[in-house]
């Protein structure tokens, strides 16, 4: 009987997410026994480190705690020096890494000199404006991590673009794997349950937005949205669901606003996809995407959907056939785009049935079957590398293409 390929997923940490959600639906649907998957995550356990552990999966710690390595210290130094010694041992007899976010395979491109993981792989879920570091260290070190991988996963063809063009990565290295979305059904009478714990009736026209409270998701759009139909569209309601920093602001600037009967915050939901069937309709207002879980949860949910056109979610979306797309930072037409659905059921109900219909294609199946492709192609790639290495006198083998 074969051996299983020995996979390790490396994040910062479960905390919900798009990336770890994904990290989940992909480690559940990864045929069994031909992989083997574990997760190491640099920092925290997170609220979805359950989630894999009940599903089979160990979770492992690698202790680089943020607060550790705030500025160069002598702790910092020990700190990083302990997640290093921990994640080559826990990397030995591992086949393939697959790091998710710029800070994991930041990480797994510095340890790799001393890991030499047979197949290290860089996840691009972002694009660049998202992506880039902001300071000239972190850019170096990111630079060099990418040196060291043996292939980059992108989930969107603008993503892919941009880590071939702007970033000169080898085409040959950079595959694409679109999200995948796995839809949560929601009962009747947790729809109203909701919709009462927001403060919103049942013949309320909800919007809801699922997005963490970060700069750049278009939090101040939406207030500007919600404060223009005040009084035009008066039973529009809003559910916000995220959380982050920005919370205090939003909630000042609600206050300011006199928006508190019209805005419901909704944080700390570990799955949000089962609040969708909540929403009446789903709206997106980010300033950069790679390809949007939100979108794809809105969609497998039958929800009209309005969106800025960004990164992938123009890839998941064609406007007037399956949602609204809308140019990023225009409130005027975030406003009109929801404006027009809230007195239009019909259309609603249309742009719903053809985006459920647009999610089939982001299926687990098709997410499991092209990563295990790309997984068993590259370490097989590496077993032919290191005959190669025993012929060549030993360096051919650990010695990536540039990026």
């Amino acid at each position: 009987m074969t051996a299983p390929l020995r996979v390790a997923f490396l994040a910062p940490s479960l905390h919900p997410g798009g990336a770890e959600r994904q990290m989940l639906i992909l480690a559940a649907h990864l045929p069994r026994p031909a992989f083997e998957v574990s997760l190491l995550l640099l920092s925290e356990r997170g609220d979805l480190a359950g989630e894999a552990e009940a599903l089979g999966i160990p979770v492992h710690l690698l202790g680089l705690l943020r607060e550790d390595c705030r500025g160069m210290s002598p702790r910092c130094a020990l700190t990083v020096a302990q997640a290093l010694r921990r994640y080559v041992r826990l990397t030995r007899g591992i086949d393939v890494v697959d790091a998710w976010l710029v800070p994991a395979f930041t990480f797994a491109g510095l340890a790799q000199p001393v890991a030499r993981v047979p197949v290290l792989l860089a996840g691009r879920r972002a694009t660049l404006d998202v992506h880039r570091s902001r300071s000239w260290p972190r850019d170096a070190s990111w630079r060099f991590a990418m040196r060291q991988v043996h292939g980059v996963v992108a989930n969107s063809q603008v993503a892919a673009s941009e880590a071939i063009w702007r970033e000169g990565i080898d085409p040959g290295r950079v595959h694409v794997v679109p999200n995948a979305v796995v839809p949560v059904a929601l009962e009747p009478a947790e729809r109203l349950r909701l919709r009462r714990a927001w403060g919103f009736g049942p013949d309320d026209i909800v919007v809801g937005c699922v997005a963490n409270f970060h700069p750049g998701k278009g939090h101040e759009l939406l207030l500007e949205v919600a404060t223009s139909l005040r009084d035009r569209r008066p039973r529009v309601r809003y559910a916000f669901v995220g959380n982050g920093a920005l919370r205090p602001w939003l909630e000042e600037e609600i206050r300011r606003r006199n928006l508190g009967d019209l805005i419901a915050l909704h944080s700390g939901e570990p799955d949000a996809r089962r609040l969708y069937g909540a929403f009446d309709i789903a709206l997106q207002a980010s300033e950069s995407e790679g390809l949007p879980n939100a979108v794809l949860e809105a969609a497998a949910a039958g929800l009209p959907i309005v969106a800025t056109a960004v990164g992938g979610t123009a890839e998941i979306l064609t406007s007037g056939e399956n949602g609204i797309l809308v140019p990023k930072r225009d409130s005027a037409a975030l406003g009109a785009a929801v404006a027009r659905l809230s007195r239009d059921p019909v259309l609603r109900e249309r742009l719903g049935v053809a985006a459920r219909l647009r999610s089939r294609d982001y299926s687990p199946e098709r997410l499991a079957d092209a990563t295990a492709s790309i997984y068993l192609r590259l370490a097989a790639g590496r077993v032919r590398r290191s005959a190669a290495r025993a012929d060549d006198g030993g360096e051919a083998a650990d010695r990536p293409a540039p990026a």
